[in-house]
């Protein structure tokens, strides 16, 4: 079943204990947003580029989740319990090696990874026992457990707004607010994040402040995007279902730019965009190279139209991998 999944937005194994990926292959699209039909196109932007491997991780490790650091550096979180980062100045490189990222901290387990402004990293253990939660790597310090969450605590947005982390958990369904200094609440609790499979997954916010939660495996093999507004003392507004459809069935890391989302679904092995109006383009397949892909992150700087594509594969270790294409604004 899916896993983990994204934060941020282009706007704005140790792994006996995580469930194995059933890749079902390509579901139709027969995809609808708030009652409209939406449309699947075969490529989102002709003149998109090819995709390339950045770093290919091989062995039995497998990457689950990127983020960005503040000083550009690409942080992955490796299931088997590492956080390795790619310096900015070799985010546009290509064919790197594990050997040729930086190894910045050793943990019991690594799902969703997020970086905070002061260079903190944040990162979603999944172990299923006491270790299970979100641990702190500072800048010059060594991980430790920040707060304990059980169920399989997943993806992380760093609110900086109020200096907060926004946790995904996907058993429950349910989304955590956790301040700096380890408190942790209910942030939102909504029967749509919860189901029989595996529920809320990538988080991420867009330009106007709007949080985007994905839902993995819906009834009738679904995939959903619930849209929260947030209120002005940081509460979670109502939310809307964004998007609901067979086109994102396996939504997992999830990443905004433009008005637009764009999804990793997992077992199709494709990124997918989703635009308001509830039109759906794939922006990379399996004939691309992906293999499970878990998370999807835009670049920054001079990076800006990269995109940046995790291949979780975990059921072929080999083809563990994060990926580059463009996607020209």
């Amino acid at each position: 079943m899916g896993l983990a999944g994204c934060t941020g937005g282009g706007d704005a194994t140790e792994t006996d204990s995580i469930p194995t990926p059933t890749d079902v292959g390509g579901s139709d699209p027969a995809t609808t947003t708030d009652g409209a039909t939406a449309t699947d196109t075969e490529t989102a932007t002709p003149d998109q580029i090819a995709v390339e491997t950045l770093v290919s991780v091989g062995g039995d490790r497998v990457p689950e989740n990127m983020a960005l650091g503040p000083d550009g550096g690409l942080y992955l979180g490796i299931t088997a319990g590492e956080v390795r980062r790619v310096p900015a100045a070799e985010t546009g490189a290509t064919g790197l090696s594990l050997d040729d990222t930086d190894q910045i901290a050793t943990l019991p387990g690594a799902i969703g990874v997020e970086a905070a402004p002061d260079g903190t990293v944040y990162v979603a253990v999944a172990t299923q026992d006491d270790q299970a939660g979100v641990w702190e790597v500072p800048p010059d310090g060594d991980a430790a457990q920040f707060v304990e969450i059980g169920g399989f605590p997943n993806d992380i947005h760093y609110d900086a707004d109020r200096e907060r982390l926004l946790v995904t958990e996907s058993q429950s369904g349910v989304v955590y607010a956790v301040t700096t200094d380890g408190e942790r609440s209910t942030w939102l609790d909504d029967d749509r994040l919860e189901t029989e499979s595996f529920g809320a997954n990538g988080i991420t916010r867009d330009a106007e402040g709007d949080i985007y939660v994905a839902v993995t495996r819906a009834p009738e093999e679904t995939g959903r995007l619930l849209r929260v507004p947030v209120e002005s003392d940081g509460a979670a507004g109502e939310p809307s279902m964004f998007f609901e459809g067979g086109a994102i069935f396996g939504a997992d890391g999830i990443t905004s730019r433009g008005g637009d989302i764009y999804v990793a679904a997992n077992s199709q092995n494709r990124v997918v965009r989703v635009t308001a109006d509830g039109t759906t383009a794939t922006v990379a397949t399996a004939d691309d190279g992906l293999v499970f892909p878990s998370d999807v992150l835009f670049g920054t700087g001079d990076q800006q139209e990269s995109l940046f594509i995790c291949n979780f594969a975990n059921q072929s270790p080999a083809d563990g991998a994060i990926l580059r294409t463009s996607v020209p604004r």
